[in-house]
């Protein structure tokens, strides 16, 4: 009597181990990505004082074609005064570099630009250096972005 071989189980059951080992193996990538999802969440609901506690004290943001800001509140302000411009935010990962107590990231940006009750698609991207606090928090301390 002939058996069934194992062999495709066992590379089915190798493929499925090795997918889930990669599901969330990179915590601080994990972490990053919980901040961007914030950020979006306080642009996409012109909740602008919600970015306020995703800045660090001295945090600077470098906008194209705009004076650097500096400090939450600027920052707040910054985005605050383009009001519900900017829809649909959604930040990508792309890199996250540990450098002790730092994190470099690179990202890419999707959204929709309203202006004059017309939508248009936006892209482009995003350059962090986020600081691990004494909590374990991360906040972002330079943020500079880029439109394509």
């Amino acid at each position: 009597m002939s058996r069934p071989s194992l062999l495709p189980y066992a590379a089915l059951l190798s493929l499925t181990c090795a997918c889930v080992g990669h599901a969330g193996a990179d915590p601080l990538a994990d972490e990053i990505s919980a901040v961007a999802a914030k950020w979006d969440a306080a642009i996409n609901n012109a909740d602008f004082d919600a970015l306020l506690p995703l800045y660090a004290a001295d945090g600077r943001l470098m906008p194209p074609g705009a004076q650097p800001v500096t400090g939450p509140l600027a920052i707040r302000d910054f985005f605050a005064g383009r009001g519900r411009s900017v829809r649909n935010h959604k930040i990508e990962l792309v890199d996250v570099l540990p450098i002790g107590n730092y994190a470099y990231t690179t990202s890419r940006f999707t959204a929709t630009s309203m202006a004059n009750e017309k939508a248009t698609p936006i892209s482009g991207s995003t350059v962090r250096l986020l600081e691990r606090q004494p909590d374990g928090e991360w906040k972002i301390k330079s943020h500079i972005f880029v439109r394509e």
